[in-house]
């Protein structure tokens, strides 16, 4: 393909695609290529199967639809993300996208292929939200692929007259649908100016245990390359037995007034809005991968990066306010100095008197909130306090924090670079606080409420913030600067296996002496362990979650 031939040949079909403008011209996007046949019908709850083949040009300039899932948007992701509404959702919705500048890098093979799962959980979210848009990567020689994919009940339910359809097992159609997507892009991605030999998954949230599942699963050993994986590594996730899944699904299945033992013929006629059960809690639904020991091989996700990660490099981290003081949702934690200092003491046990932590934290002291690297335009407040230092590690283990703490992703570099020393892995903290207007002042948005919140580095990994794009962020030139910056550092590592490059702050791979980056509003690389707090929260971490 070149830029002045936007229709590619892929194995189904022709493909013409959207040919980019302003300063974007010469990139072009194909929207809405058909991976897998629709999952509807008789095809619904069965592994993917190829797509028909077409004659002439299909157009591929329009998105498809979302997957079915239940929409209901907190801030700020309802004004930052959402601003626009949601896209028709349909069942068939087995479709990526592709934005390339279309012409082979100084590599022969062409040029690296970023795989993009969105995240939500495994229950919500699209993989064309306006934050992922591929432009400034495709511009910097990486070839965006976001892939759509079955979620929820339709990707993950699992009932006993489905395993005994399908050889004893059933669930993880949504996971099968990525490695559909893989395979689809093994096959073609040269037509696209794509290298199938340098391929990078990556995710954010949901998205992430996506991708480490395919850096992980021997289905797709010797074809992924690399992993991204933003909020976080899910290092001590626990992945259920088909019975637990079945167990799950039928429940869910009757609070949706649907019986479920009723054959497959009349589960699979029914409308697919009926299955999605508004006001449910969204933990109630089938939205988990089922431990198969074979797509999904170990049951905790630690088991699997140790046996089967190979020589995958990883990028991973997280940002400041994202890790929970409890281990449940929502941040937490206590709001005053006793209850701080119980808090802690319970947390740490006896390292809290080892470590002198009254003294290390003096929380009735001002100016601590700043001397632990809270960022200035935050008030100094002990639940502020609590979430920074359980963002560096201080948390305890939990749904929320598998390992959304950069403590983690240091001592998993560490161990790593001990265990498979071929493969890197780098780490950060991202620090940088969005810019935020008055009026979200004591809001849901308030910038002490919301810190550096869970998605928000992916604006500036994309590099996507556009002047009035959302329009709630008034967007400052520091911003852009440093989207530039943070996605170089993505597009260096999809290329190479290492973020660094010509004029960035150096960033020290997370191995032997800890090393990651903090992206603030100016990226630090750090090494070693920075001083008695640090040395007390590396101990508590290896105790927590490597023992």
């Amino acid at each position: 393909m070149t830029n002045r031939n936007d229709t590619v040949s892929t194995k189904q079909g022709l493909v013409r695609g959207l040919p980019l403008t302003g300063v974007y011209e010469g990139l072009t996007e194909f929207r809405g290529i058909p991976y897998a046949a629709p999952p509807t019908g008789d095809l619904r709850w069965q592994p993917p199967v190829p797509p028909a083949a077409w004659e002439g040009v299909r157009d591929c300039t329009s998105y498809a639809p979302m997957a079915m899932q239940l929409t209901g948007d907190a801030e700020p992701f309802a004004t930052d993300f959402f601003f626009d509404g949601h896209p028709e959702m349909s069942e068939d919705c087995l479709y990526l996208n592709i934005t390339t500048r279309g012409e082979p890098g100084a590599e022969s093979k062409g040029m690296p292929v970023y795989m993009w799962f969105h995240g939500g959980g495994l229950n919500n979210g699209h993989p064309y939200e306006p934050e992922f848009d591929g432009s400034e990567l495709a511009r910097k020689g990486v070839v965006v692929v976001q892939v759509g994919q079955r979620l929820n009940v339709f990707g993950y339910l699992a009932l006993p007259q489905l395993s005994a359809e399908q050889g004893g097992k059933s669930g993880n159609y949504g996971f099968m649908d990525q490695l559909a997507a893989l395979d689809w892009v093994y096959e073609n991605i040269a037509a696209f100016g794509g290298d199938p030999d340098n391929i990078t998954v990556g995710g954010q949230s949901g998205g992430s245990q996506k991708a480490g599942a395919m850096a992980t699963t021997p289905a797709a050993h010797g074809r992924v390359r690399r992993a991204i994986l933003e909020s976080g590594l899910k290092w001590l996730q626990r992945f259920p037995t088909l019975a637990e899944m079945e167990e799950k699904s039928s429940n869910y299945l009757r609070s949706a007034g649907i019986d479920p033992d009723a054959p497959l013929d009349q589960l699979r006629a029914i409308d697919a809005a009926a299955l999605l059960v508004r006001g449910t809690d969204i933990f109630s639904m089938p939205g988990e991968m089922v431990w198969d020991g074979e797509l999904v091989p170990c049951q905790i996700a630690r088991d699997a990066f140790l046996q089967h990660l190979g020589e995958v490099d990883l990028l991973i981290g997280t940002n400041l306010g994202e890790a929970s003081a409890t281990g449940a949702m929502g941040p937490g934690g206590p709001t005053d100095a006793d209850a701080f200092r119980a808090h802690f003491r319970s947390l740490l046990g006896d390292l809290y008197d080892k470590y002198d932590f009254d003294q290390l934290v003096p929380v009735d002291k001002p100016g601590t909130g700043h001397a632990l690297g809270l960022p200035e335009a935050l008030p100094e407040r002990v639940d502020l306090i609590t979430r920074v230092l359980a963002t560096r590690g201080l948390c305890p283990p939990g749904r929320v924090n598998f390992s959304r703490n950069v403590m983690v992703d240091r001592l998993f570099g560490r161990l790593m670079a001990a265990h498979r020393p071929a493969g890197k892995v780098y780490s950060y903290l991202f620090s940088h606080l969005l810019p935020w207007r008055e009026v979200d002042l004591g809001t849901a948005r308030d910038p002490s409420v919301q810190m550096a919140f869970h998605s928000s580095e992916m604006f500036y990994a994309f590099a996507s913030l556009r002047e009035g794009m959302p329009p709630a962020r008034p967007w400052q030139p520091e911003d852009f600067a440093l989207a530039d910056t943070v996605s170089s550092y993505w597009a260096n590592f999809k290329r190479t296996g290492d973020p660094n490059g010509p004029g960035l702050p150096e960033w020290p791979a997370s191995d032997a002496d800890y090393g990651y980056i903090e992206i603030g509003d100016v990226p630090a690389g750090h090494r070693g362990l920075d001083g008695p707090l640090e040395q007390l929260t590396a101990e508590y971490v290896e105790h927590a979650y490597f023992d």
